[in-house]
């Protein structure tokens, strides 16, 4: 008999405890709230009235949601929607004075959400960067300045060989061609 009403106890402590909401969850729903994502609070809402908390605590974050909800709206000029939440809101809690505020400056007036037209970012000119500008450059060690200046000396030579390659390509190219001309007038003799 005394094994009976252990387990039983422990059964209903359990059960108990299993349908209890953490604190840590609830810590999650506000900071849901904060952080204005909306719908995943609304998800831990709904996931704590499918948990059978107390009645008390549960009205209590129904109407934190309602409340950062509706400011929401009321900061992007979305009056009728905002009213909504804070109508719920004030039925429940009527003397904290946010929502006083809210609901007495929206009761009694003809509401309509505003339309919020996104300004176009202004459109910058694109700059094409031409050769010889110059790049700054952050170095952190000799060795790697001796390599950047090297590497810079390296690309200038480089270019100045393009070019006398390109000359002496060209005097070769005549010269050749000057003799293929005395060959050919040689051989017509």
């Amino acid at each position: 008999m005394k094994n009976i009403l252990i387990t039983t106890l422990l059964l209903l402590a359990i059960s108990l405890f299993a349908e209890s909401i953490s604190e840590e969850e609830i810590f999650s729903f506000r900071y849901s709230l904060k952080n204005k994502n909306f719908e995943e609070a609304s998800d831990l809402l709904n996931k704590f009235q499918n948990a059978k908390i107390d009645q008390a605590k549960y009205e209590l974050l129904e109407t934190e949601f309602w409340i950062a909800k509706g400011e929401d709206l009321y900061q992007q000029k979305k009056y009728k929607s905002s009213f909504e939440y804070f109508n719920n809101a004030y039925s429940r809690w009527r003397t904290n004075p946010l929502i006083k505020e809210r609901y007495t400056e929206l009761a009694g007036k003809v509401l309509h959400d505003e339309e919020q037209v996104q300004p176009l970012p202004p459109i910058k000119p694109i700059k094409k960067q031409t050769e010889k500008e110059k790049e700054i450059v952050f170095i952190d060690t000799n060795s790697d300045s001796y390599f950047i200046i090297n590497s810079f000396r390296i690309e200038s030579l480089e270019n100045e060989l393009k070019f006398l390659y390109g000359i002496a390509g060209s005097v070769f190219t005549l010269l050749l061609i000057q003799v293929i001309i005395n060959l050919i007038l040689l051989i017509r003799k």
